[in-house]
């Protein structure tokens, strides 16, 4: 009967898990569409409707909500039930002991932040994650080496993207004012970078044996990511929806304007943290370099071992000899 129930918990995170992997990947999507409309669209408008004389940004009307981001949010609760049905199935299948404490934790983590599901371990697969076109793998540091050098080179030119997109902003905002595919264009770079982050911090995490000491290592990562969110102020948004603003005062109008102040502080913020990232990943020397610098000091250490060995190979012939002679 054991046996039975053990191979029914396999078949089920067998199928579940490429299933649960990219339903978290397209609520990630979704987190990546809010953090555009929500932070990245009001900084920009701010910067580009400002007072010529002053250089104070114009009071302007809270922006009507869009079908992106209606759909977006409706995607979200879809996924949101999915991800929870799934903790509780695991709450109630898996063992409750010191070995499975801290994936019930996690799974409590996951119902909070869906997309954290994407690369969890499975406790009936030997705590082995998921991987497209890879399997299952076992999460140790050969899997971790092997994604550092596959995500290496294509997310400095992801980060790269901040380049291009401050200076369109710094030089051709009439431009940006009257295009809407530049603005886009814009927008939509700034989610992809934001995307491409957080799902590469996601996957290392999960791989990470040391979670706490992976995220204290890469602090720059991290904070490119909760920046966006913590700086996130949708409680005018809320009330605009629900008809409560129009009890609003004028004399709260600053209080708007200090909200889209925050953002684009955020926002700013977080573009600066993306060079200091090209940089930092730049000068992170490679798996690559680093073994071959190992191997060339190996080689070097292994011919200094040589020469002393013939030294004391030397010493031990003579020795007896002179000792000999005394005698």
């Amino acid at each position: 009967m054991p046996n039975r129930h053990q191979n029914f918990a396999h078949r089920i995170a067998a199928h579940a898990a490429p299933a649960m992997f990219w339903i978290s990947l397209v609520f990630l999507v979704c987190q990546s569409v809010l953090v555009v409309l929500w932070v990245d669209v009001p900084n920009l408008e701010e910067t580009l409707i400002r007072d010529p004389v002053t250089d104070e940004a114009v009071a302007f009307t809270l922006p009507p909500i869009s079908r992106t981001e209606v759909a977006a949010t409706l995607l979200m609760l879809l996924i949101w039930p999915i991800v929870i049905t799934e903790s509780i199935y695991h709450w109630l299948t898996r063992p409750w002991d010191t070995e499975t404490r801290w994936t019930h934790f996690y799974s409590f983590v996951f119902c909070i932040c869906p997309s954290l599901r994407m690369c969890a371990r499975s406790f009936e697969m030997g705590n082995r994650i998921w991987l497209p076109t890879l399997g299952w793998r076992k999460a140790d540091a050969r899997l971790r080496r092997r994604l550092e050098r596959y995500f290496s080179l294509p997310m400095i030119w992801i980060a790269l993207l901040i380049m291009p997109v401050l200076l369109i902003e710094l030089l051709l905002k009439n431009q940006v004012a009257q295009y809407d595919w530049l603005r886009f264009a814009l927008h939509f770079s700034t989610g992809a970078i934001w995307f491409c982050f957080a799902a590469e911090f996601i996957l290392m995490v999960s791989v990470a044996e040391k979670k706490i000491v992976y995220c204290k290592t890469h602090w720059l990562d991290l904070a490119i990511i909760l920046l966006p969110l913590v700086s996130f102020l949708r409680s005018l948004q809320f009330l605009r929806a629900t008809g409560i603003t129009k009890m609003v005062r004028l004399s709260q109008i600053n209080q708007v304007a200090r909200m889209y102040r925050l953002r684009g502080t955020a926002i700013k913020a977080v573009r600066a943290l993306v060079l200091l990232d090209i940089l930092e990943r730049i000068l992170r020397p490679s798996p690559e370099r680093s073994l071959v610098k190992l191997n060339a000091q190996l080689v070097e250490l292994e011919k200094e071992a040589k020469a002393v060995r013939r030294k004391i190979a030397k010493l031990e012939r003579d020795v007896p000899v002179e000792m000999c002679a005394e005698e």
